[in-house]
């Protein structure tokens, strides 16, 4: 039997690799940009300059995902579809780079179909999926994170300089590829250092594990200057850190949506407290619990204390060391019909549940929305956009739509007022802001104005624009998170400076 469950194992990777194309590809086609993503390509399109000092000034990632999407975009369409495939890309390579990782875990590289079934575990992973279908740097932040966490269980197992110098290079990668890629280098750091005290080769290995971290940590320095420098912005952001929202954006993050995430859990808590049992299996056992979990762990307090960041988004990578657990957890079942019927429950639901999220509807439904105002805008109208960023993902979807971003056109470092989204280009409304539009627009002999807002109360906490607007003729909200209000403007009477 032994021969026959090889073969299928190996009948079965490319199969595993199809699917997880599948489900990441299947509705990159379909989605307009949202407004992350609108921002991807604003940066990926500009001259290699504009790109690294925009970067700088306006946003807080390195710039080292935006340029791999400028190299990609030299060869890929400039659509929606053609930016979202390097996260395709991305994506199928962490399954088969979790495959490599199972190849160190003791419990699964004593058994071939466990490696392929932690790769199909990958492969069909919620929180996976949904990375590898956008254009942000999630699915090549968690590839990275997959190659570096490889490296550092052959380190475990095996040592060696060039194991060292490989672990290094991912591991300069996770730091350049998202501003909160240290929380996950030094998850890894944390699990390698336990991992290899609990192996007694600490002190055989502390010359290599003192030079990897120092390398990488000087690569790093950049990222950190820019990190520091715009620390105010960034702290001074929208959002706000809710503990009863915690949970539920960890399991989010961690494991997806669902029936799925909990059997994922379940079965993670049966491998740590298999591999717990196994002297050999102990040293990998710290090195993957610190991957899956001390990320969160740090997330949380970061928001906590210094400033919230998004926890289902950006828990990606260590969905790759949790489901190496869950697949140990499989694995302890000594019955070949238990393991066979856990694993297929498992797949099938991760599966349903990644199909379920990619015939989703758009996240921001910005091709509709461009379709309806182009159609209902009359002459002498204009469209406001507030905050101003959201004229990116817009125009990206109907560049032929008259729009403008308001308070000032984006980007606006120099634009006075509070920064409400964390970055120097998006300033808040102010009243004076509204009135001196108003105003103008009167001035120009603009008849009316249709406002689309993306969550107004954090950019126009005092509601400033509609109560210099007046009362709306119309409103929608079908376009959630966006709200759409038409206003008619009274024409400006020169001789008195009133409307009239």
């Amino acid at each position: 039997m032994k021969p026959i469950r090889r073969a299928a194992a190996l009948a079965a990777l490319p199969l595993i690799l199809l699917a997880a194309a599948a489900l990441r590809a299947w509705p990159i086609a379909d989605w307009p940009l949202w407004l992350d993503e609108s921002w991807s390509r604003w940066l990926a399109e500009k001259d290699w300059h504009a790109l690294v000092d925009s970067t700088a000034h306006f946003d807080t990632h390195p710039p080292f995902y935006y340029s791999l999407l400028k190299l990609w975009l030299s060869v890929a369409p400039h659509t929606p579809a053609g930016m979202r495939l390097l996260s395709v890309v991305a994506g199928v390579a962490t399954a088969g780079a979790a495959m490599l990782c199972a190849a160190q875990v003791p419990s699964l590289r004593r058994s071939r179909p466990f490696r392929v079934a932690a790769g199909g575990l990958a492969a069909l992973s919620p929180a996976l999926v949904i990375a590898g279908q956008q254009a942000r740097p999630y699915a090549l932040l968690a590839l990275a994170f997959t190659l570096a966490l490889g490296c550092a269980l052959r380190i475990v197992r095996t040592g060696g300089w060039r194991w060292w110098t490989a672990y290094a290079g991912a591991l300069a990668l996770v730091l350049w590829l998202h501003n909160l890629g240290f929380l996950f280098a030094g998850a890894l750091g944390l699990g390698l250092l336990l991992a290899l005290a609990a192996e007694g080769r600490l002190r055989s290995e502390l010359r290599g594990f003192a030079l990897a971290h120092l390398a990488a940590a000087l690569v790093w320095i950049p990222v950190l200057l820019g990190i520091i420098e715009q620390r105010r912005e960034w702290t001074a952001g929208w959002l706000r850190f809710v503990p009863n929202e915690v949970p539920q954006g960890l399991g989010l993050g961690l494991a997806g949506p669902g029936m799925g995430a909990l059997l994922v859990l379940l079965f993670a808590a049966l491998g740590i407290a298999a591999m717990a049992r196994r002297g050999p299996e102990r040293g990998p056992l710290l090195l993957l619990v610190s991957a899956a979990l001390a990320p969160a762990a740090m997330e949380v307090a970061l928001s906590a204390i210094v400033s919230p960041v998004f926890l289902p988004r950006t828990l990606a990578p260590s969905a790759v060391p949790l489901l190496l657990l869950a697949a140990a957890g499989l694995a302890r079942f000594r019955s070949p019909r238990e393991r066979g019927a856990a694993t297929f429950a498992v797949a099938m639901v991760l599966g349903l549940t990644s199909a379920a999220l990619a015939t989703r509807p758009a996240e921001e439904k910005w091709d509709q929305l461009g379709a309806s105002l182009s159609a209902r805008l009359r002459p002498g109208e204009e469209v406001w956009l507030l905050p101003n960023e959201i004229a990116l993902p817009l125009r990206y979807a109907a560049p032929s739509l008259p729009a403008r971003g308001v308070p000032a056109e984006f980007p606006a470092p120099a634009h006075p007022g509070p920064r409400y989204s964390g970055t120097r280009a998006v300033p808040g409304m102010t009243e004076a802001d509204a009135a001196r539009l108003v105003a103008d627009a009167r001035r120009r002999g603009v008849v009316g104005v249709w406002v689309v807002s993306r969550f107004p109360a954090l950019f126009d906490p005092g509601g400033a624009l509609p109560e210099a607007l007046g009362r709306p003729g119309e409103s929608e909200d079908s376009y959630a998170p966006l709200t759409v209000d038409h206003y008619r403007l009274a024409p400006f009477n020169e001789d008195a400076g009133t409307p009239r």
